[in-house]
């Protein structure tokens, strides 16, 4: 049975694991195999311990868990672009991540509603999210949840420099 709760930071290294273990296996043939082997569950719990510990108004992350275990997490907040932040009823999903051995069997929609919720919670009426452009099963799964295209795009740095293409999807949370 999965259980949904909010995140602490005692949860940091296993969010690093199921990150880490996530992009190993999503971005196999989307991204450069050595920079998915230089990924590093330590550098990435420091990350996330540090977000954990001094959250900024209005952010939040959730945690799926299977019997204690945790198996996915998402975070949201307000837009870290810019060009969204004049938006005060805009929230974003940071980060939405699944074990690969529980991809497919409903967590991600569970956890995925479950993130919405906490944009909803934080005053949010509108997600944003960025996505891979040539990640087309995340594509899929938000497309099936409700997200939609707003034909914007940007270039981000990931590990190493990675160049990473992404788009910009768009969700009403008021529905």
């Amino acid at each position: 049975m999965v259980e949904l709760r909010d995140a602490t930071q005692a949860d940091a290294h296993a969010i690093a694991n199921v990150l880490v273990r996530s992009w190993r296996a999503a971005y196999r043939g989307l991204l450069p195999d050595d920079v998915l082997a230089g990924l590093s569950i330590p550098d990435r719990e420091q990350f996330w311990s540090d977000a954990l510990t001094a959250r900024p108004p209005h952010t939040r992350a959730v945690v799926a868990t299977i019997a204690g275990a945790i198996v996915g997490f998402a975070a949201t907040g307000p837009p870290l672009v810019s060009a969204d932040r004049a938006d005060p009823s805009l929230g974003d999903l940071y980060a939405f991540y699944l074990a690969p051995d529980v991809w497919r069997r409903g967590i991600g929609t569970q956890l995925h509603a479950a993130a919405l919720d906490r944009l909803r919670s934080c005053g949010f009426t509108h997600g944003g999210l960025w996505v891979l452009d040539t990640n087309e099963r995340a594509l899929r799964f938000y497309y099936r949840h409700g997200w939609t295209d707003t034909g914007r795009s940007q270039l981000d740095r990931g590990p190493g420099g990675t160049e990473l293409h992404e788009r910009r999807l768009h969700h009403d949370l008021s529905a």
